[in-house]
């Protein structure tokens, strides 16, 4: 409805609307900074669980680590550890952690100990999609003061993406069946003609294989979604914000002529 077609209003009523479109024009304006904000409390707060582990407050860190849990599989073998003897790790295998008390059938409700270290509350592949994201959406706000770059097509974000869809679904495969795709990589040995030491070839530490697809495919994901989705935001909000303004300077207009 434009600004000229609105019914009229007053009092108590006109206020509310005016905070309201005060409002709408901020997010108009700062949508990218609140983006912002949100990854970098979302990365922080992953860090924050082992953190909050690591100083004796548990019950807090338990709560942190049970919201990640809605978005993150969290599975330890699979995770950064901070805190431990040796300060930061960047993974364990699946025996050590079930040898430091671990349940077989529900590894992921490991969380760490003080002798190992406490893990993020994300995983690798959620830690470098969120991340990049972060670090996306801060180069999209330099790009964007000189020129607001063009939207990624469709086609090369697909493109993009799609390395991390068959590495999830690889990895979902060799966690269902026996078959060990991920766990021995058998097919990167014959790919790569077993050139490199087999310590690349398994485990999650960084360095390794596992690791390298996680964290590439995840930054390639995070990336190309700023890549694609954020000039399009910027243009919408552009737009919400050029009719909060109107809306404003014609209530501000309707103030001016009451009071004379």
């Amino acid at each position: 409805m434009s600004p000229s077609n609105r019914t009229p209003v007053t009092g108590r009523t006109r206020d509310l609307v005016i905070f309201l479109d005060r409002m709408v024009a901020a997010l108009g304006r700062h949508w990218l900074l609140m983006v912002n904000l949100l990854l970098g409390l979302y990365v922080g707060g992953a860090v924050l669980a082992p953190t909050l582990m690591a100083a004796g407050f548990d019950g807090p860190g338990h709560l942190l680590y049970t919201l990640y849990g809605f978005t993150c599989h969290q599975i330890p073998q699979r995770a950064y550890y901070l805190f431990g003897p040796d300060g930061f790790v960047s993974s364990y295998n699946v025996d050590k952690i079930v040898a430091a008390g671990a349940d077989v059938n529900n590894l992921r409700a490991f969380i760490g100990t003080p002798a190992m270290g406490f893990k993020l509350a994300d995983c690798h592949r959620d830690n470098a999609i969120y991340w990049s994201m972060l670090v996306g959406g801060i180069l999209f706000d330099l790009f964007r003061r000189r020129r607001t770059p063009k939207p990624l097509p469709f086609s090369i974000y697909l493109l993009l993406i799609a390395p991390m869809f068959f590495d999830g679904v690889s990895q979902f495969i060799n966690d269902v069946t026996p078959w060990g795709w991920r766990t021995y990589n058998a097919w990167a040995v014959w790919l790569t003609g077993g050139i490199f030491p087999q310590s690349f070839y398994v485990g999650t530490r960084i360095g390794t294989l596992n690791w390298l697809l996680r964290t590439v495919t995840g930054s390639l994901f995070g990336l190309a979604t700023v890549a694609m989705a954020y000039p399009y935001l910027e243009e919408g909000f552009a737009d919400i914000l050029e009719q909060a303004e109107q809306q404003l300077h014609h209530a501000a207009m309707r103030d001016a002529r009451e009071s004379e």
